[in-house]
This record gives structure tokens, C-alpha cells and sequence, in this order.
């Protein structure tokens, strides 16, 4: 089907039922779809949530051996891969597949290879998997799982990826990256908010209430779901007097808006708004989780490496430990000029009490002053940028090296 050379000298074959042009189709998927048609971008929301496999994209951007072949070609080292939008545990995986395929896999003359850019569980999806191995006679093996909640590092057959620093990097690779300068800006601080959660509302109301949303690039979207109560949320918000009441109010003026984008735009990774990164001084960033479903681990997406592109501070509003996963990167976080003790603080609703406190002390500061904090940043500010930008080979050859090396 197609081959290209690989970077540490071994070749990895990945199994793909159906090719459409050049493009592999998602297996197991069951969307009739054209590649470069807006349908194209459909698989996320159908079962089984199968979608393009982006890891194969990264290794041909980035010229890495690997072939293609078909399920009579395949061979006890090639990977099946399957890659999803969503991790449905209502469905039946080995149920799907074609018999041959299952037959491969209990002879272990093929690998599954799920590819999963969510922060899920991964202790939950490894019993899952593992309850549908016994069902189906499958060596556990023969299953491995990529995941970008680095709570993936700690379990056998499973492998952490920081996806969203390779799709955003792929995705915006149009948009030009804004230059460090030293010019003045209007703006103290970028935050910004697309889809709510009650956690979220409350870092938000608490910079409205200071009436801080006029200073900075402020935006927080009104995409409320039925589902969603005030008891969906890790802080403990009754031990700070007034948030609960205060975050009602914020919601109930919603929506706040820093430009004409549309929810659907800001959800689009080709898109960019130049001033929010050139004209503030500071990213508030207020990640998908601060609770990445109990598992302990990190996810990080492409919030917290919009601003490292983009050569502007930031603050994480994440889960513990977001800023070492950065550091284990080769990522800089401002050490030098913030305090940023509140990533080790275990007890999300502290380390949520912890940051705030001090994004608020720091935006006290008339705009001159963060100007000086800017400026003071401006080596790790470069460091980010260029580490960001450079080829991915590295991040990419360690993936392969390690599921080959299983």
C-alpha cells in the first residue's frame, strides 16, 4: 500500500482495511465518507467514534518509515491501529472485527493498536479491555492503548502521547506564530472559555467580580448542557464564601465575548486570533480537566500550547503536576518570575485557591509592571517557541520504539 523510511532503522507496519485516494480509512469505522470533504470530519460523532488515524499523518509530515499493508499481509509486527473521538464502553470491540482479524490476533500474528487523544481513565479502559480479552479467548497482549492522560505511563500495554502538542502544532501550522517583541500591550490578560464547566465559571466569576473581564481578552461561551449541575465540579466551592451565589450570577450573563469568532470557529485548530497572544501579557490557562477522571494523571491540550507557540506566559488552571509534564517536554515555565508551587498542591480545590490568589496579585499590577514580567520572561518565552516549532521526529520515534518494543 505505501512505504516510507523510518528514523531509528525499524519499519512499522500498520494493518489498514481500505485505502480512499492516499488516505487510510479509519477502521471499524461505518461513516461512508470522502477524504477532503466535510464529512470527512463526521467519524467523531459516529459509533463507533473511529476516526483518522492522525499518528499515521504525523509520521509522513515528518518523512518516518512506516508501511501499509493488508490484513493477508500483516505479520506478528504489525499494528492494527484504531484510532477514537470518544471511548464508548458500551461497545464490544473484538465483536466488530473481521474474523480473520480475530483469528490474527489469538494465533498473535497481529497487534491492536488504539490511539486516544482524551484524558479517559486509563486504569477504567484497561478493565474494560481486559473483561472483553477473556470474553473473546484474546491475549491481553495483543492490545495496546495510546493515550494522552499520563496516567497511561503507569500500565502495562499502554503508552502516554502528548497528542495535542503534535495536532495543534499540524493543524496550525498555517497560522503564522507571533513574534516575542517588547512593544506595549492593551490588554493584561488572555483567558478564554468555549464550552462551560461549573469549575471553570468559577475562575472566570472570580475575575469578573474583580472587574478584571474589561482588562483583559475575556471570553466564556454559553454551551450548557442539560447534563451539567453544580455538584459537577472538583472544587469544593461552599469553603470560599460567596462563589457558589457569584458564579450563578457570572452564568446567568453569559455569554462574554473577545472577538466575532463562533464556538465552532474557536474549536478549529486551522483558526487563530493574532491579539489574544499579541496584545496581553499573560494566558490564563483553563484546561479541559483539573480532575482528569480520578485517575491522576495530566492531559494537556492544545490551550496550554497555544501560548507556547505564540511566545506569551502562562499559568495552568489543570490538573497536579500539568506544569512538570511541560518540564519532562523540555518545555520552560517561568520559574525564574512565577511561583509555581500550586502544580504540586494534590487537592484540587487548594491548588485551585492557590493559582487564583496569585493571578489575582499579579494583575493588580498597572500594565508597565507587566511589561517588566514580560520582558522577564522573554528566554523562556524564545526556548518554548522554538522547542514548539522544531520537527517532532524525536516525540514520534519514541512512540513507535516503544509499542515495537512491547
Amino acid at each position: 500500500m505505501g512505504r516510507i523510511k523510518t528514523g531509528n532503522g525499524s519499519m512499522v507496519k500498520f494493518c489498514i482495511d481500505k485505502i480512499v485516494g492516499d488516505k487510510p480509512y479509519p477502521n471499524l469505522a461505518t461513516l461512508n465518507a470522502v477524504p477532503f470533504t466535510p464529512k470527512w470530519r463526521e467519524f467523531s460523532v459516529n459509533s463507533p467514534f473511529s476516526e483518522p488515524m492522525m499518528l499515521i499523518e504525523h509520521l509522513r509530515e515528518h518523512n518516518i518509515e512506516h508501511q501499509l499493508v493488508t490484513l493477508d499481509e500483516a505479520d506478528a509486527e504489525t499494528f492494527y491501529p484504531i484510532a477514537l473521538s470518544f471511548f464508548d464502553f458500551s461497545i464490544d470491540w473484538f465483536s466488530l472485527m473481521d474474523k480473520q482479524l480475530i483469528k490474527k490476533l489469538k494465533q498473535r500474528n497481529i497487534k491492536i493498536l488504539f490511539y486516544y487523544s482524551e484524558g479517559d481513565n486509563p486504569f477504567d479502559i484497561d478493565e474494560h479491555l481486559l473483561k472483553q480479552c477473556l470474553e473473546h479467548d484474546i491475549p491481553r497482549e495483543q492490545i495496546l492503548f495510546v493515550s494522552a492522560n499520563t496516567a497511561a505511563k503507569t500500565l502495562p500495554y499502554f503508552y502516554y502521547v502528548a497528542d495535542d502538542e503534535l495536532l495543534f502544532r499540524f493543524r496550525n501550522s498555517e497560522i503564522p506564530a507571533v513574534e516575542y517583541h517588547e512593544r506595549d500591550r492593551d490588554m493584561k490578560y488572555t483567558a478564554l472559555v468555549r464550552m462551560h464547566k461549573y469549575w471553570r465559571a468559577n475562575i472566570m466569576s472570580t475575575l469578573w467580580q474583580q472587574r478584571l473581564d474589561t482588562q483583559g481578552y475575556f471570553a466564556y461561551g454559553n454551551e450548557i448542557t442539560a447534563s451539567e449541575t453544580e455538584d459537577d465540579n472538583p472544587i469544593e466551592v461552599d469553603r470560599y464564601a460567596g462563589l457558589r451565589q457569584r458564579t450563578r450570577s457570572f452564568i446567568a450573563g453569559l455569554p462574554f465575548i473577545a472577538d466575532t469568532m463562533s464556538s465552532d470557529e474557536h474549536n478549529n485548530h486551522t483558526m487563530s486570533v493574532t491579539e489574544h497572544f499579541e496584545n496581553s501579557y499573560l494566558n490564563i490557562v483553563i484546561e479541559s480537566h483539573m480532575d482528569v477522571d480520578r485517575s491522576g494523571g495530566v492531559l494537556l491540550t492544545e490551550k496550554t500550547f497555544k501560548p507556547i507557540k505564540n511566545a506569551q506566559p502562562f499559568v495552568i488552571f489543570g490538573a497536579r503536576g500539568s506544569l512538570q509534564v511541560l518540564r519532562d517536554l523540555g518545555y520552560r515555565v517561568f520559574d525564574s518570575v512565577l511561583d509555581n508551587s500550586y502544580d504540586e498542591i494534590e487537592n484540587t480545590t487548594e491548588r485551585y485557591n492557590a493559582l487564583i490568589t496569585q493571578v489575582l496579585d499579579l494583575l493588580d499590577n498597572p500594565n508597565f509592571l507587566l511589561k517588566e514580567f514580560y520582558i522577564k520572561c522573554r528566554e523562556d518565552l524564545l526556548h518554548n517557541q522554538q522547542l514548539f516549532l522544531s520537527t517532532k521526529e524525536d516525540r514520534l520515534n519514541n512512540i513507535i520504539e516503544a509499542i515495537q518494543n512491547d
